[in-house]
């Protein structure tokens, strides 16, 4: 139950930058939920997108295996367990990135300001950053692992950003960032 108040908690505080400044921007393209990019990618089926889309979520997955065991402490029935890895990965985890870091700063930098590029680049620095601090603070405080994970945090981003850039749609970065992160606290639990 704690797991599942903290999932949802994590997800509010990762929207309610984005929430606030579509409030006060007018509210663009109608509902919140669409302009974050909650809706049917269009191209998908495209090979670049495919091919971005499970690199990306190689990416994710080689970040969140990197974290080590630590950060997968689960313990009791193995049913708990899979639906707990299954929050923090899914819920957790993916969703406030997606949320915030594609859904939010990518539109918001990429819509007035910066162009889509720029954009891109910028989430997905931002977004290594806060996976190094996370390893700094929670993991390992050698340079050479908070660099890697800068490096498999940032490049995951990116193609996470332009997955959304190209598609319009949150969802394929969501599931591959998701998925990546689910199978890394899988194996995890599994060879502890």
């Amino acid at each position: 139950m704690t797991q599942l108040v903290g999932a949802i908690a994590q997800v509010a505080v990762f929207a309610l930058v984005p929430l606030a400044w579509w409030l006060q921007a007018g509210r663009p393209e109608g509902s919140f939920p669409r302009w974050l990019g909650f809706r049917a990618a269009k191209g998908a089926g495209g090979t670049a997108v495919l091919a971005a889309t499970v690199t990306c979520g190689l990416g994710f997955f080689a970040s969140a295996l990197f974290a080590g065991p630590s950060a997968w402490t689960m313990t009791g029935e193995p049913f708990a367990m899979l639906l707990a890895i299954a929050l923090a990965a899914l819920i957790q985890t993916a969703l406030s990135e997606e949320l915030f870091f594609r859904g939010f700063l990518l539109n918001w930098l990429g819509a007035k300001r910066t162009g889509p590029v720029v954009a891109n680049l910028v989430q997905a620095l931002a977004c290594g950053l806060v996976r190094m601090a996370g390893h700094w603070v929670f993991v390992d405080r050698e340079l050479t692992p908070c660099l890697a994970a800068l490096a498999l945090g940032a490049g995951s981003a990116f193609l996470a950003g332009w997955v959304k850039q190209d598609t319009g749609s949150l969802l394929l970065p969501w599931a591959a960032h998701g998925a990546g992160n689910l199978i890394a606290g899988l194996v995890a639990v599994v060879t502890r």
